[in-house]
């Protein structure tokens, strides 16, 4: 059932300020003709620091098929144009298991060790990094690095490398260019930005439909700045087909506050 688990990766598009705030976003997602998840979407940044907390469940046909619910969770601080991640940690929730991960940072915000749980099996695990030191330890910082970046120029073109202690991947971001946006499914009209994300894993298992996918087709995904708050979010994420469908996610509420 491992397929339906690319649907949280389109979790992380989400939102960000330029000054202390905090962002809700709530999306439905749709895979083909069906309801696949809701997501639930919360950022909070200060002058320097940052959490970003995502909650998903299945929903509709997907759930009766392979239930599963997931919690993300990335907290770090920004040094000059440096990341510092100083936590991260994810629960998910099938019909058969229970698992977690926890990534455990030095003061420099470097990965030292990678704690994990299945049921009530635990296992500790020191890290050992590639040769070359990756730009960021979990794919939701890498999304705040392209997000502060498109604050600043208004575009999203970027490439990191990303090292969860275990896998690495590739990550690329095209810039799509200014353009104008409407869907019925989303209660937003309005001037927008495209942004499509490519994203290879090194050493992809087969059967992992998320990296195949994401490897040859963009992800596509639309900011919006809003020009009183200067908050930028995400009216809709998309792919044009996957093994599964065309994948949608629309956005059906939005929450700011300073």
């Amino acid at each position: 059932m491992k397929k339906y688990l690319f649907v949280p990766f389109f979790c992380c598009f989400w939102t960000i300020s330029v000054q202390s705030a905090s962002l809700k976003q709530t999306f439905d997602v749709q895979i083909g003709l069906f309801d696949a998840a809701k997501v639930n979407v919360f950022y909070q940044t200060g002058k320097n620091d940052y959490i970003f907390e995502t909650k998903m469940t299945t929903s509709g046909l997907f759930d009766k098929l392979y239930s599963f619910k997931a919690d993300y969770r990335t907290s770090g601080f920004f040094q000059d144009d440096s990341f510092i991640t100083t936590d991260y940690h994810q629960s998910t929730k099938s019909s058969a298991h229970l698992r977690t991960k926890k990534l455990i940072f030095d003061s420099n915000g470097i990965l030292y060790q990678r704690q994990s749980s299945k049921d009530d099996a635990k296992k500790t695990v020191d890290v050992v990094l590639p040769p070359s030191l990756p730009d960021a330890f979990d794919l939701q910082t890498v999304l705040v690095m392209m997000i502060k970046q498109f604050q600043a120029d208004l575009t999203c073109n970027l490439s990191k490398t990303v090292f969860n202690g275990k896998k690495t991947y590739h990550v690329r971001f095209e810039d799509g260019g200014a353009t104008f946006f409407k869907d019925k499914n989303v209660h937003f009209t309005g001037q927008s930005h495209k942004c499509l994300a490519f994203i290879h894993q090194t050493n992809t298992a087969k059967g992992d439909l998320l990296w195949q996918v994401s490897a040859e087709k963009p992800i596509v995904f639309y900011l919006v700045k809003d020009a009183k708050t200067g908050l930028v979010f995400v009216p809709k994420i998309e792919i044009a087909s996957t093994p599964l469908g065309d994948l949608k996610a629309y956005m059906t509420n939005l929450t700011q506050g300073q």
